[in-house]
């Protein structure tokens, strides 16, 4: 209705500068009648154009439970390609939440159980905009999807179980980057610098790996291990127990290697648990030192064999999937004996057991619970 007004009114102006006779004056409104009309054709192209103009970034899953690319920008409503790729050695998604939903999604992925691989890890929930499938290592997948319109922070993260309290970014639609140092929708260690990480070991990080080395905190004859989903622990074979348990990155080498064995190797993670001052098996009445008689592997994962009072344990740490955290899966199949294990401080972490009974930090069982049993130690979320 609006164009044909317009129309009729134009047609009756130039109706009337005829009859006055006024030709002049009717070439000179005919003129700027059709290149304004021009002119804001023009414009509605252009800026049509510039918010047609995708942005395009390849955002790479790394080892360590991270992504390389930590944040970026995009217009409100611009298209977007985010290109994913695997380079780790475990399966990743990426998932782009509404504005301080990341956590919330994460926890909701957890509780998918036995759906969760159908579903690719991604809950049925209105704040979820966009989702890739879960990749498998060494591949990709391409994400196109129009920005939203309302400017914001919008989240992304990896949903994969026990991956999100580590594993995100931000999207930045309609708003300045802060200070990185000040971004609190990074993690911690983007934070530090979005900068490469210097190459520590000499043929790659590849989980679940394995290193003899002197570690802080423990004896001479110390395990560092790194297991998949970004979990890592320190293992004393010199008096047979459990040291800690990390996450995030694995360790630094070179003081050792710099020191020709004289310095500490270097945790790169953050610490979740420690034993102190006990956490070793004990059987029967009498404390008795373990004897270490090596490990086999399971999956790339050392299973630790060792003696304590002539009766054999096996011990074996795995990574947990719905948190983060790990798994002590213990045998002590030719046993009579009471058994105890120090357990340490699990106030601030998720501790469950399988069997036996935990009194003031120490898990004790009867020679039948012993047999096979469990310890689980996650980070509370």
């Amino acid at each position: 209705m609006a164009r044909c007004e317009t129309e009729s009114t134009t047609a009756e102006a130039e109706l009337s500068f005829v009859a006055a006779g006024n030709l002049s004056v009717l070439n000179k409104f005919l003129f700027n009648t059709y290149y304004t009309a021009v002119a804001v054709l023009a414009l509605t192209f252009a800026f049509e154009s510039v918010q047609a103009e995708p942005v395009r970034l390849t955002i790479k899953a790394r080892p360590g439970l991270q992504y390389d690319v930590f944040r970026f920008e995009a217009k409100p409503n611009a298209f977007v390609e985010i290109n994913l790729v695997n380079e780790d050695d475990m399966a990743h998604n990426l998932v782009i939440t509404k504005p301080g939903q990341r956590l919330n999604v994460a926890n909701e992925a957890l509780r998918l159980g036995v759906e969760g691989d159908a579903k690719n890890w991604v809950p049925d929930l209105d704040t979820v905009l966009f989702s890739t499938p879960v990749l498998k290592p060494d591949s990709s997948h391409l994400l196109k999807f129009k920005a939203p319109e309302t400017p914001g922070v919008y989240p992304y993260v990896c949903t994969f179980p026990g991956h999100g309290l580590l594993m995100y970014g931000a999207m930045y639609v309609g708003m300045p980057l802060p200070d990185l140092a000040k971004d609190i929708n990074l993690p911690e260690l983007a934070r530090r610098g979005n900068q490469p990480q210097k190459q520590l070991h000499a043929w790659g990080i590849k989980r679940p790996l394995m290193y003899r080395i002197f570690m802080p905190n423990a004896s001479p004859a110390a395990v560092a291990v790194a297991l998949r989903h970004g979990q890592n622990y320190c293992w004393d074979a010199g008096q047979c127990r459990l040291r800690y348990v990390w996450y995030g990155a694995f360790v630094d080498p070179w003081p050792v290697w710099r020191g020709n064995g004289n310095g500490l190797a270097k945790v790169l993670g953050t610490k979740y648990w420690e034993a102190g001052s006990g956490g070793a098996v004990q059987i029967g009445n009498e404390e008795s030192m373990a004897n270490f008689l090596g490990y086999t592997k399971i999956d790339g994962q050392p299973e630790f064999h060792y003696l304590v009072n002539n009766v054999d344990v096996y011990e074996l740490i795995t990574p947990l999937h719905s948190v983060i955290g790990v798994q002590r899966s213990f045998r002590i199949p030719n046993n009579k004996q009471l058994v105890s294990l120090p357990v340490g401080s699990v106030s601030q972490v998720m501790f469950k057991y399988s069997a036996g009974k935990l009194k003031n930090g120490v898990l004790t069982l009867n020679a039948e619970e012993a047999a096979a049993f469990t310890v689980s130690i996650g980070l509370k979320q």
